[in-house]
């Protein structure tokens, strides 16, 4: 086959090393940077001071290990870069499958991760996605960093 068609919508999420936080709202244009130069397309990317969630098509020859490691070396290293401190990435991340029928409910709450987070913390939101899964023994290894 001359041509190769990957459309797979995947919501990644993962946070700071020992809860740093360093995020704002200026950081995501850069992620939406490397997610665009590497043949992916973001729908939307948002978080708080020590997470990040992000919406987006995977490019077609990477795997979503390759492309999450990626994004977060570049980001860290553009980061420490502009002397604002130290930030390094947690360890692991978490990735879901997205159908497309349901893209417009998962960028809604991506979108909202602000006011999401008023009432829960980064921790709490995890252990909720790791109970419906059925992996709540993750936990622990999740917020060991």
């Amino acid at each position: 086959m001359a041509h190769s068609l990957c459309q797979l919508a995947v919501h990644i999420i993962f946070g700071l090393k020992r809860h740093g936080r360093y995020l704002n709202d200026s950081f995501y244009p850069y992620i939406n940077g490397i997610i665009t130069n590497h043949k992916g397309q973001s729908v939307t990317i948002n978080g708080t001071e020590d997470h990040i969630h992000i919406l987006c098509f995977l490019p077609r020859d990477m795997s979503i290990a390759d492309f999450v490691r990626t994004i977060k070396s570049n980001s860290s290293k553009w980061f420490n870069a502009q002397g604002r401190g130290r930030m390094q990435w947690q360890e692991g991340y978490a990735a879901f499958s997205v159908s497309h029928t349901n893209i417009p409910i998962v960028k809604k709450y991506i979108d909202n991760q602000k006011e999401h987070h008023k009432m829960k913390t980064f921790e709490s939101e995890m252990k909720k996605y790791f109970e419906k899964l059925g992996q709540s023994h993750v936990n622990d290894e999740w917020f060991q960093e």
